[in-house]
């Protein structure tokens, strides 16, 4: 079965499994790094807001289920786990005043996305882009996004500029910035097997430090938020490598000199190609924070 017949076969059997007055519509998504992808939105008539389920991850991944009929049952238990009985006033949305306390922002590639970067504000950062986008709250299974763009700025009658001030303001406030040392992390993950003997071992020839947000969202736009790399690096005593991990989380390194960086941006990159999804990349680039000169800069 190729993907087109997969689609097919799988619209077909859900329309069987899901309740009647459910509707489904095929949408092509945009993702991240001009990543294109086939997103099953799953609609009923009790919510305006509608979960968007990715039919190409149940393709790469078919073999893991026996038949389409597990896979389809799989897509169900997950839209009825995040699906909502909410419906979210849209009109809020057009008013500037009541939406500026909701806006944030993210930092992307931008080489990757040049072609998303027609159609919405942007500010350009090193090898990177910092865009917009709009938090709600939703309800205790998560969030939602809504990327701004070009045409938001118009309805709002604002600038680039404005929208970049306002999200500088409310950015740390939504998300507030999570710095913790990676052994603690691993500490946490295999559920507090090291010691401290192990944690004090692994700080001492492995200094790594983990910088994201608070809900590991986005968490890469930390590096913008004021004063906090100087805070760091004063805290460390050191200069920092930045290695962009993801776009949710970056790793910190102390940095006495430059003299292994093409070591790590090599590292970085591999990480990139075989570790982690294609929307998920920030860059290949290493990046350094002088101490002293309070400037972050691609390492070169």
């Amino acid at each position: 079965m190729d993907y087109e017949q997969f689609k097919t076969a799988i619209i077909q059997r859900m329309e069987q499994l899901l309740e009647p007055d459910t509707s489904l519509k095929l949408q092509t998504i945009c993702k991240n790094n001009g990543l294109k992808l086939d997103g099953l939105i799953i609609s009923n008539p009790s919510s305006n807001l509608s979960p968007t389920i990715f039919l190409n991850y149940y393709y790469e991944k078919k073999e893991l289920f026996p038949d389409l009929d597990a896979i389809c049952k799989d897509i169900a238990m997950t839209y009825r786990q995040n699906c909502s009985t909410e419906r979210m006033n849209v009109d809020f949305f057009t008013n500037y005043s009541h939406i500026r306390k909701y806006i944030a922002y993210r930092i992307i590639n931008y080489e990757k996305n040049k072609e998303l970067l027609e159609t919405v504000p942007y500010v350009r950062y090193l090898d990177l882009a910092i865009v917009f986008y709009c938090l709600l709250n939703i309800s205790e299974n998560g969030n939602a996004t809504i990327l701004i763009h070009t045409n938001h700025l118009k309805l709002w009658n604002i600038t680039t500029e404005q929208l970049y001030t306002q999200a500088c303001q409310t950015t740390p406030l939504l998300l507030p910035y999570d710095f913790r040392n990676m052994t603690s992390i691993m500490s946490e993950l295999f559920h507090n097997q090291y010691t401290s003997n192990n944690n004090t071992l692994a700080a001492t020839f492995c200094p790594m430090y983990v910088l994201t947000n608070s809900k590991k969202l986005y968490g890469a736009s930390c590096v913008l938020y004021p004063n906090l790399l100087e805070a760091i690096s004063e805290q460390l005593h050191s200069n920092l490598f930045i290695l962009p991990s993801s776009i949710h989380e970056i790793i910190l390194l102390p940095a006495a000199s430059h003299s292994y960086y093409k070591e790590l941006a090599g590292m970085v990159a591999e990480i990139n190609r075989t570790e982690l999804a294609a929307d998920e990349i920030l860059s290949d680039q290493i990046y350094f924070y002088s101490k002293t000169e309070h400037a972050l800069s691609v390492c070169t």
